[in-house]
């Protein structure tokens, strides 16, 4: 039995001693890599090539059990030869080098050739039959460079330019033709609502009916005269100054007409009114208004910001403070996903660490950040990178299982063979983690389906017997 891999495919294999002239079966199960399917088209060719440079070959399609292909090769000769076996398929071409082997002479010394079975300890048996039936998939172990990081609680909020309050600008009535909604989009400028004044000093609409009234008497009174006097100036009876007086007199009860109609009209709640205006591009969080609502001057109407710009506050605990020398950029830690930015990819550094806030009891370190991606009011936990990296082994987070408090993997040490192994979190890189324990580095650990194995490690007669040999 062999297990290999290429760049597309794994390839677990089982076929017997090669012997000249003698037909050999390759039982070769081949999964495609990106999501642990069964490869079910194309053809698969065993060859085993001579160093005389001639080549035996044997070609085959999908058997009748999906995702195996059976091609069926004799060997023209005896000695040392190289095997290999390559699928080509519409996904593409997918070549396993599966090195040197010898081809004996004899099926006698090809039978004594035979290694003993060796028992591996902790060995699960899970069959590619069944790794293929449910959401399966593994993934190598690295060794790499990954940044230093410390654990922190991330704040979002909005950045303070990308938010503002809009409060009434008078004593008054609000008039809108449309009151603005939550998620309403407005820009700097506009013109969101207005706020018909109200009046003082106890006046009535009975009393500025009466001043209305009585400014209309004397504006005619002074029209009169107006013309009275533009008369008897033609006649020279009267200097010309006494003309201008009358038509001061005129113009001046044409104002108070004109001035006590706006406060009749804003006691009432109409007349243009004061505007409101939104102060910054954004869309409309909150709102307090409506229609035909009193309100005082300075009191919150709205609230308007833009989601998108956005400050992360890292708060990094305060025993973990001098370590913070050069932020470097923040990991956000959201269900599912692992947020990385960095400073120069969108990220700004605003505020470096200065002093510990005395409410937290952290340090808070401030980057910003536009994005939708995240939402301001939002606490996440994450990642601040502090600068410099170290050589580390990671996994990808969704191998680690939690077993009565101890961390294990399960690594596929075989095609249809794994092994449970404990390992210490260290910390989070982005997707994956730093661990240390019983792992190395080209190793493959079961990133889902992993309960899976665990289970058949349990109960292995309910998956089938595989090849935990």
């Amino acid at each position: 039995m062999v297990t290999h891999y290429a760049e597309l495919t794994e390839l677990f294999v089982e076929y017997r001693p090669l012997v000249k002239d003698k037909n050999r079966r390759f039982d070769a199960h081949l999964t495609w890599l990106g999501d642990y399917r069964a490869v079910t088209e194309g053809t698969l060719t065993a060859e085993l090539t001579w160093p005389d440079g001639t080549v035996d070959r044997a070609e085959a399609g999908p058997s009748d059990v999906e995702g195996i292909f059976r091609p069926l090769l004799t060997a023209s000769k005896s000695g040392k030869a190289q095997l290999r076996l390559v699928l080509d398929s519409p996904r593409g071409v997918s070549s396993h080098e599966l090195g040197e082997v010898i081809v004996w002479a004899t099926s006698e010394e090809g039978a004594e050739a035979v290694p003993a079975e060796e028992e591996i300890d902790g060995a699960i048996a899970f069959t590619k039959e069944v790794q293929w039936r449910i959401p399966f998939l593994a993934e190598t172990v690295r060794r790499e460079d990954v940044a230093l990081t410390i654990p922190v609680t991330v704040d979002v909020q909005m950045q303070p330019q990308a938010e503002a309050i809009v409060s009434a600008p008078v004593d008054g009535i609000v008039r809108a033709s449309r009151v603005p909604s939550p998620g309403m989009a407005v820009r700097r400028g506009q013109v969101l609502a207005s706020i018909s004044s109200t009046l003082g000093g106890g006046e009535d609409v009975a009393t500025l009916d009466l001043a209305i009234r009585e400014a209309r008497i004397a504006r005619d009174a002074a029209a009169r005269e107006v013309a009275r006097m533009e008369a008897l100036v033609e006649a020279e009876a009267v200097p010309q100054r006494r003309l201008d007086e009358a038509r001061n007199q005129l113009r001046l009860a044409e104002a108070q007409i004109s001035a006590s109609q706006s406060r009749r009209g804003a006691l009432a709640g109409g007349g243009a009114g004061v505007p409101v205006v939104a102060p910054i591009s954004g869309q409309v969080l909150e709102t307090s208004m409506v229609q035909g609502q009193g309100v005082t001057g300075g009191q919150q109407l709205l609230r308007i910001g833009n989601p998108s710009a956005l400050w992360l506050i890292a708060r990094v605990p305060e025993g973990m403070a001098s370590q913070v020398a050069q932020p470097q950029g923040v990991e956000l830690i959201l269900p599912g996903e692992t947020i990385s930015v960095s400073r120069g990819n969108g990220l700004a550094l605003v505020q470096g660490g200065g002093a510990i806030d005395p409410a937290t009891r952290t340090l808070p370190v401030i980057f910003a950040w536009n994005s939708r991606q995240v939402r301001p009011g939002q606490r996440v936990q994450g990642q601040l990178m502090v600068g410099g990296s170290e050589d580390a082994l990671t996994i990808p987070a969704s191998a680690i299982l939690n077993e009565g408090g101890q961390d294990v993997v399960y690594v596929q040490i075989g095609g249809e063979t794994f092994q449970r192994r404990p390992v210490t979190v260290l910390r989070r890189s982005g997707s994956r983690v730093v661990v240390e324990g019983q792992i190395n580095a080209g190793e493959r650990v079961v990133t889902r389906g992993a309960a899976a194995v665990r289970a058949a490690a349990v109960t292995p007669g309910a998956f089938g017997h595989g090849h935990a040999h």
